[in-house]
Order: C-alpha cells, then structure tokens, then sequence
C-alpha cells in the first residue's frame, strides 16, 4: 500500500514526499496504493494500477476523495492506457501509472481513493495521507 505492498499501515517515501496508507478495502485493484510524488516542483497523487487487474475488475474509473470525503477528482481508467504508458518512465510491462495534479509544493494532504468498475460498484479503495515539503531538492 501506499506504493508498497504489505502492512496495513505501510508507507512510501520519495526524496521529496512521505505517504502512509490509513485504510485499505478488500479488493487487490488498488494493492500498489497510492502516493504524493512531485516532478517540477508539482505535486501529484500517482496510482499505480495492474492491467490484468483493471480488465478483470472491469475498472472504468478512480474517483479521488479529499478529507472532507467530497469528490476531488474523477480519473478515467483503461486497460488500452497500458499502450501509451509503455514509453512513460518508471511504468513497468502490464502496469497504468495515473496522476492527478494536485498544486505546488509545499503539499500536504489526505485523499481516498476509489476504484469503480462499469456498473460503478466499488471494487476496492485506498485512503493514504501524504507530506510533500518544500525544502527537499528533486
């Protein structure tokens, strides 16, 4: 969770952002979490996502809640992204890398994030809380 599997309450750090998993659902679409990155002094909550996952969940969808649990952001989802992300750094074969833009940095935030398939049934969830700071060079 939270970019890596394990633990309920597993973390992630890059060199600029530190994320926690608070609570994970019974689904394994959203196993690799979810987490704070920044590239350009952007922040950005970045979803990693299996292919064979989204195609056998039928996975149409993220919706991204904020604290206050109001919808944020709705994030289209499709297995057929896995042909464009091919060439985009750090997605592996049979992985989907989304992002959200979320501001500049400094960032701090706690979001949920909720797969749906096409019938728009949850399928799984994430709810990860993140520090993006500002002192932390790229």
């Amino acid at each position: 969770m939270a970019g890596c599997s394990g633990s309920a309450s597993g973390g992630s750090d890059t060199i600029a952002c530190h994320t926690s998993a608070l609570a994970h659902g019974d689904g394994d679409v959203l196993d690799n979490g979810a987490r704070g990155t920044v590239e350009d002094g952007n922040v950005r909550l970045a979803v990693p996502l299996s292919v064979d996952n989204v195609q056998e969940n039928d996975v149409d969808r993220l919706e991204v809640y904020d604290a206050a649990d109001a919808l944020a952001y709705t994030i289209p989802v499709s297995a057929d992204d896995a042909r464009v992300m091919a060439n985009k750094v750090g997605v592996n074969e049979g992985q989907l890398l989304y992002e959200q833009s979320l501001g500049h940095r400094p960032f701090h935030g706690r979001y949920r994030v909720v797969a749906l398939n096409t019938s728009g049934e949850t399928v799984d969830f994430v709810t990860v809380e993140f520090n993006c700071f500002s002192d932390v060079s790229d």
